[in-house]
């Protein structure tokens, strides 16, 4: 299998640090007064319940939210979109769009080539490993309408690697795919933390999330915990960020 080559950005010793944020829709607080710092070299997950706040978080990131107050730096410098990637929740996409498996790999590298220059040898090559990578090279002729949820999400996780981004952002990859393909994703963003990547998921699921990751952020329209697993997976934490019905399922204190 071929593996990408990590630029020498993401082995910087930085971080993507959030600082007071604040995000409204309107009369509407999304997320309150966030700080939180997600380091190179780390899988962390976000975690809560729906409405939390857990993807407007991200978008706050990429600059994609319109009333924001606060500050998201990566490295103490503020243009954060310049080192990240992006992978959305999979609902949010037109899967019915005429383009390959390919096509949508080589998307990835539109922010390197720019609008008006066409894909050389060298981004072919990088779109093929990231392919490999994600383990769909063989369907890199399919209509991405052909493909099914776990097939599509690893494909969009292949168009997140050819950017060579310091910074991965995953919007809920995990749903929608069985616990093989959970595993081998969870696997994967494993690995490209390990390569030197700060690597940040939305997920639903607690005990993959403490089982996989390094930094776990419990989150319910203001930071609840943030910390190792061991430090945030505590009784306490999960009441106050899912209510008492949470205890019922079975989560203990580590």
């Amino acid at each position: 299998m071929t593996h990408l080559a990590c630029t020498p950005e993401c082995y910087a010793p930085d971080a993507l640090q959030v600082q007071n944020l604040t995000v409204r829709y309107g009369q509407h607080t999304a997320l309150e007064e966030a700080n939180v710092t997600f380091h190179l070299g780390e899988l962390s997950a976000i975690i809560g319940p729906n409405g939390a706040g857990k993807s407007t978080l991200l978008k706050a990131i990429l600059g994609l939210t319109p009333d924001v107050h606060g500050e998201v730096t990566f490295g103490g410098r503020q243009d954060v979109r310049r080192h990240t990637a992006y992978v959305p929740q999979q609902q949010t996409l037109d899967w019915a769009f005429p383009v390959t498996v390919w096509d949508v790999a080589m998307m990835g590298r539109t922010g390197r080539l720019g609008w008006l220059r066409w894909p050389g040898r060298a981004d072919r090559e990088r779109v093929k490993a990231a392919l490999e990578q994600a383990g769909v090279y063989d369907l890199r002729q399919r209509h991405i309408g052909e493909l099914s949820g776990g097939q599509r999400q690893r494909v969009l996780l292949a168009r997140m690697l050819v950017r060579d981004a310091a910074v991965l952002l995953l919007d809920e990859p995990l749903t929608g795919v069985d616990q093989a393909t959970s595993a081998q994703l969870l696997s994967l963003l494993r690995g490209q933390a390990e390569q030197g990547r700060a690597v940040v998921m939305v997920t639903h699921d607690l005990e993959q999330a403490r089982e996989w990751c390094d930094h776990l952020t419990l989150i319910n329209r203001r930071i609840i915990a943030d910390g190792t697993p061991q430090q945030v997976y505590t009784p306490h934490n999960i009441e106050a960020t899912f209510s008492r019905s949470a205890l019922a399922y079975g989560h203990q204190e580590a």
